[in-house]
């Protein structure tokens, strides 16, 4: 992992723990807040005592006296139903309370968000999509798809690490920019198919034996060395490496070079196609 992925993986991290760390604060402070309106009315009131309602007697005796003023008869309730006074404090929670946690659980929300995003945009790098190492397929099967029966080569290419798989001639790499640079394995070097310009994809012209952009005019040959147009340097290149038989993209690991002084491989060998 890249100094970059191993970054925005710790920011990521970060994200998610402030997140935790922000809705326990929240809660915290509630709790706190109904603790103390609890305590401050407990030490105000006295205890509560349930009130039982009484029910008439269905034997009552009338006595005749008389009485200096008539007072009016309870309200009947059913028997042992307890009623108890709830203070508004102690119902639901208040106005700062509320927006407190409201605040908590949308920067969170925020957060997560971040954090999230970050991880998916690290996936693939992860996981070995673009950005990440690449099996491109068994060396010697990808030999036999490259040399023609006349002679010529056509690019092997591999379509999840943008890049054209291309003969390279290892006899004259300590003569070129390529040397102890990783780029060059087994006679074979892997090419990102983005024009170094402006970054549209070159096609190959089998015709000429090179790839030429159809953008702005760009050329290069065969091991992507630069030839023509306003293609500041050389095609970049992934470094390779040959494990169990079997040729590893590393997309994640960019090379640039140059504009070749020395050419390893002869252009145009036909007819250009731009």
């Amino acid at each position: 992992m890249s100094i970059g992925q191993a970054v925005a993986l710790g920011i990521a991290l970060v994200a998610v723990l402030a997140t935790v760390a922000i809705l326990s604060l929240a809660w915290r402070r509630d709790a706190s807040a109904n603790t103390g309106t609890l305590d401050k009315a407990a030490r105000r009131s006295k205890v509560r005592r349930p009130s039982f309602a009484t029910t008439a007697s269905s034997t009552e005796t009338t006595v005749e006296t008389e009485q200096p003023e008539t007072v009016p008869e309870p309200v009947a309730a059913a028997p042992g139903r307890v009623v108890t006074e709830v203070s508004a404090a102690e119902f639901g929670e208040t106005r700062r309370q509320f927006l407190n946690r409201a605040t908590g659980v949308s920067f969170g929300a925020f957060l997560a968000f971040f954090g999230i995003t970050s991880l998916a945009f690290l996936w693939p790098k992860l996981s070995g999509g673009f950005g990440g190492k690449i099996d491109a397929g068994d060396i010697g099967e990808i030999k036999d798809a490259i040399f023609q029966p006349d002679g010529s080569i056509e690019p092997f290419y591999v379509a999840e690490a943008k890049t054209y798989v291309v003969p390279f001639d290892e006899s004259l790499l300590s003569q070129t920019d390529f040397d102890g640079i990783d780029v060059v394995v087994d006679g074979l070097t892997g090419l990102f198919q983005k024009c170094v310009h402006l970054g549209c994809r070159v096609p190959w012209c089998s015709s000429s034996q090179g790839f030429e952009c159809p953008c702005h005019g760009s050329k290069y040959n065969a091991a992507g060395e630069y030839e023509d147009g306003p293609a500041p340097r050389n095609l970049d290149r992934f470094t390779l490496e040959v494990v169990s038989g079997r040729l590893i993209i590393n997309t994640g690991s960019v090379r640039d070079t140059p504009r070749a002084k020395t050419k390893t491989v002869p252009y145009p060998q036909g007819v250009n196609c731009l």
